[in-house]
């Protein structure tokens, strides 16, 4: 089987509206006395990047900055009269709109300056939206099936789970939000439409995103907005890491051992020892500057190597009928038998049971467990067989702000996965019955424009490509599925 998945997104938004990848600043200026000082110029830093952004505040001391990437912030505030205010340590979240209010502590020349650690208020006032952030170090510290970063959903309230997220053998109740079925949810990838549509596993993305690989991701539960809503379950925005004016780096690797697993009750039972498990989960990232306060970058590989083992259920031909007796009951329900001469006798053709098949059963190996085959003439062999996984992701973004003022910025990111996995055998020391190969791959690519402090325009273009291909035995027949989506 052959799955081809490609989906395109382009949007081009001329607002100051809060787009579903970024976030958003505001609040009231004020003097000590509680008052609001109009026209206060404020300038907010990236303190992680070098990103510089100055506006003024409304007649009502009012001020807004849209369309700002997630990350610590910096405000620096100044009035005539007043000593300069600067708030640090800001942290902004995905998809989260804070507040923050700036406040001149005293009266002063303009070279005083008042510094605070400022906390944003992230009780969200400016929509209805209902949802969680979670951040870096929940992503990277909390266990999650198969290192799925969506599966964190099951953690959110008006979440239902009836499985493990990422298993791909979910049904269509697994996975509910609020009473919405499992495929009526939606995930992006920097503002990048990447959900797989090809099964109906919950909050499963085309592309593989590893946990250290994302800076942080929002789930909006209930009333989503109209750039992020198109069904009734959840609205899953996932953001990328950035390099930063630091070089930061890790190296990590995961191992599952059959020392820490059980053997099922029904092996233990018939006597067929534990299937071995052994994976193994590697890899590093890097990201830092190119050109300090101008050119970023961040790399991200992650290997998996499956040697692990499965128990395996084939149906068998029964002694008896591989010496050519073929076993019934009858209408007593007493098991009756007959042999080939017999079979021969009722034979019309008097051609009798052919020695070519009798060869060909005598080749299948005894059964060991009964709850296989029909019971009469066939039973069940149990064994254990090799199924080995290989996966390789490969995760690069840059970033490029393209002048000092912060009014033109720019960014790429593309994810590759290079899969192989082999299917079981049919019998023990047989090739696997099928391969299965994946090569997904994606990019994303976006443009920031500050025309004023109150207009922005960002663009973004994406595409997403889920390839699959399935070789040897089959479980259905060869399919071929395209998709062509905008918006």
């Amino acid at each position: 089987m052959q799955t081809l998945l490609r989906a395109f997104t382009l949007s081009l938004l001329l607002t100051a509206a809060l787009l579903a990848q970024n976030s958003s600043l505001n609040g009231t200026v004020t003097d000590p006395s509680g008052a609001v000082i109009p026209n206060a110029s404020l300038t907010l830093t990236n303190q992680q990047n070098g990103t510089v952004r100055t506006i003024a505040a409304d007649s009502q001391g009012h001020y807004e900055f849209d369309q700002l990437a997630p990350g610590m912030y910096r405000i620096a505030a100044k009035a005539p009269g007043f000593a300069e205010v600067t708030l640090t340590n800001i942290q902004l979240l995905v998809n989260e709109p804070a507040t923050v209010g700036v406040k001149f502590e005293k009266l002063g020349a303009t070279t005083d300056t008042v510094t605070v650690e400022a906390n944003a208020t992230q009780l969200n006032t400016v929509d209805a939206s209902m949802g969680n952030v979670i951040t870096t170090q929940a992503i990277t510290e909390l266990p999650m099936y198969a290192r799925n970063v969506a599966g964190l959903l099951a953690l959110q309230p008006g979440v239902t789970s009836f499985g493990s997220f990422g298993s791909g053998t979910l049904d269509d109740r697994s996975g509910s939000v609020n009473g919405g079925r499992s495929d009526q949810s939606n995930i992006t990838l920097d503002g990048v439409d990447v959900l797989q549509e090809t099964n109906r596993a919950a909050f499963t993305s085309v592309l593989r995103v590893t946990p250290d690989s994302v800076e942080e991701f929002r789930v909006t539960t209930t009333n989503g907005g109209a750039d992020t809503g198109r069904g009734s379950g959840a609205d899953i925005v996932l953001i990328t890491k950035t390099g930063t004016n630091q070089y930061h780096g890790s190296l990590y690797e995961y191992r599952r051992g059959t020392e820490t697993a059980a053997n099922t009750f029904f092996n233990n039972r018939i006597g067929v020892p534990i299937a071995p498990l052994l994976i193994n989960i590697f890899g590093g990232s890097v990201g830092g500057p190119i050109k300090k306060n101008k050119l970023f970058f961040f790399i991200n590989y992650e290997g998996r190597r499956d040697a692990s083992s499965t128990s395996v259920t084939r149906t068998v031909p029964m002694a008896t009928m591989a010496q050519g007796i073929v076993q019934f009951h009858n209408t007593s329900g007493q098991l009756q038998q007959i042999g080939p001469a017999q079979i021969q006798a009722i034979d019309p053709a008097g051609i009798g049971i052919d020695p070519a098949a009798l060869a060909v059963m005598k080749l299948y190996p005894a059964g060991n467990n009964n709850s296989g085959g029909d019971g009469v003439n066939t039973t069940g062999y149990t064994f254990v067989a090799p199924v080995h996984n290989i996966q390789n992701t490969y995760i690069a973004r840059f970033d490029y702000k393209i002048d000092d003022a912060g009014k033109h910025s720019l960014f790429f990111r593309g994810n590759l996965q290079n899969d192989s996995q082999n299917g079981t055998p049919e019998f023990p020391g047989d090739v696997p019955n099928s391969v299965t190969l994946s090569n997904s791959k994606g990019d994303a690519m976006g443009y920031t424009f500050v025309i004023s402090p109150t207009m922005v325009s960002t663009f973004r273009y994406g595409e997403t490509r889920g390839g699959n291909q399935t070789t040897g035995v089959l479980g259905s027949n060869y399919t071929l599925f395209r998709g062509l989506r905008g918006s």
